[in-house]
């Protein structure tokens, strides 16, 4: 049988299975694609951390860059894989529709609000952050959206005291820790083989120690007030803590700002900004916690 490659069969098979060639080469380019997305590692809703600037405040030079900066200076632990930034306003054509889509997600940890207060001739307050507290009525002290900062920090304590004892003075309980990583990460792609486990083991070591230090940073932080607490007395007199205010973290305007007239002239301020932290409940499981690193990285790069 004359089986021979010659010029006129390689013609003849080009012409007419050359949309078989095309659909094989097609197909194969599929199933590679799908095979890496089925082994690549996911993000889970905690290990995002993308940080939002909501309508009434603008972005300083740092805000666009910051989630590449969270990432380059380890502001965060191992296990937090995905970060950036966001800034919605409502002059924009989707705003307000992107942002009820981020949050319908669960997305979103931490957000910028403004809270320029005014008052109208009834002696109605209003702002921008005041607009997040649902209050008709309603007799709950917290805003359902945001999370109260003061039982935020407690909780985090708590958390804390598990792994470094009741004053977190005492070294790490590495049972505990090596407990907390397998909770979370025993089926992690990442952490297939017994010595890659054992090596995500020492990483957690280093995420609970990292965690306990900026912890103790934030805490003085608020009992001197660098970070305080804002508040807000609404219906039936109750008090909404409602996130920290950026009043004594003075480079703030290098991340967000909002224009104010002083003089006659438009300058940049920060003095009623708050950073508030959103009420995802167990979405993030322990690494809701790494706020506080973030908390962390805006006293030590913006006081």
């Amino acid at each position: 049988m004359d089986a021979r490659i010659t010029k006129q069969r390689l013609a003849n098979m080009l012409s007419y299975d050359w949309l078989k060639i095309v659909g094989a080469i097609a197909l194969a380019a599929v199933a590679f694609c799908v095979f890496f997305m089925m082994i690549a590692t996911r993000a889970t809703a905690g290990q995002k951390f993308y940080v939002y600037a909501y309508n009434g405040l603008s972005e300083g030079g740092d805000f666009s860059r910051l989630g590449d900066d969270l990432k380059d200076k380890n502001v965060f632990s191992y296990d937090i894989l995905d970060t950036g930034s966001e800034s919605f306003k409502k002059s924009t054509l989707h705003g307000d529709s992107t942002f009820i889509a981020r949050r319908s997600a669960g997305e979103g940890r931490v957000m910028f609000v403004s809270d320029v207060r005014t008052e109208d001739k009834d002696g109605n307050v209003s702002s921008t952050l005041l607009s997040f507290i649902d209050e008709a009525g309603t007799e709950k002290e917290n805003c359902l959206t945001f999370l109260n900062p003061e039982d935020f920090l407690n909780d985090c304590e708590a958390y804390l005291t598990n792994f470094f004892g009741a004053d977190l003075s005492e070294e790490l309980n590495t049972e505990k820790a090596r407990a907390s990583f397998m909770a979370r990460n025993g089926k992690d792609k990442r952490y297939l083989t017994k010595a890659k486990k054992e090596a995500g083991v020492l990483k957690e070591n280093e995420r609970l120690g990292k965690l306990r230090e900026d912890f103790l940073l934030v805490k003085e932080a608020v009992n001197d007030k660098t970070l305080d607490y804002v508040t807000y007395t609404g219906f039936a007199e109750n008090v909404y803590k409602l996130g920290f205010s950026m009043k004594s973290i003075n480079k703030i305007t290098s991340l967000v700002y909002y224009t104010a007239e002083e003089e006659g002239k438009k300058v940049q301020k920060g003095d009623d900004i708050v950073l508030c932290l959103f009420n995802n409940r167990d979405r993030e499981g322990d690494l809701k916690y790494e706020t506080i690193n973030f908390l962390a990285y805006l006293l030590r790069n913006y006081q």
